[in-house]
């Protein structure tokens, strides 16, 4: 993104307005519009790619081990763990961050929806989806 992609928009849209029918240097999309294909768009469930997790957990012995239980049970390999109280204190809750290698949406819901059941979140979950380059 940035500068460099809105001044991308911004000339593909000049170029738009100032075509006129009849005159236009290329079709807009690359081809002509009656060789486009309607968009299908994807079910989320089954994108694959990496997951940024964070979770807000009772600083309870076993908590842990039973995260990265309900990982392994859905086929979710960890890149990445990093664990550390809330505010640098001492307190009775940690938040724990997960990095996964690429998975399934569907998956990811899953292992979260399985933690909170198991009662070991004093917040709500954040999940965000990870698009690597290339």
């Amino acid at each position: 993104g940035g500068n460099a992609t809105a001044s991308a928009v911004i000339g593909d849209i000049a170029d738009i307005a100032k075509s006129r029918p009849g005159f236009q240097h290329g079709p807009v999309f690359g081809r002509p519009a009656k060789e486009l294909k309607p968009y299908k768009k994807a079910q989320m469930r089954s994108h694959a790619g990496g997951y940024f997790i964070r979770l807000t957990v009772h600083d309870r012995i076993g908590v842990f081990a039973a995260i990265a239980k309900r990982m392994a049970d859905n086929d979710i390999s960890l890149e990445s763990i990093v664990q550390h109280a809330v505010n640098g204190e001492a307190a009775a809750q940690k938040t724990v961050i997960l990095v996964t290698h690429e998975t399934t949406e569907a998956a990811v819901r899953k292992a979260v929806d399985g933690i909170t059941k198991d009662g070991h979140l004093t917040d709500k979950p954040q999940v965000i989806r990870i698009e690597r380059a290339g």
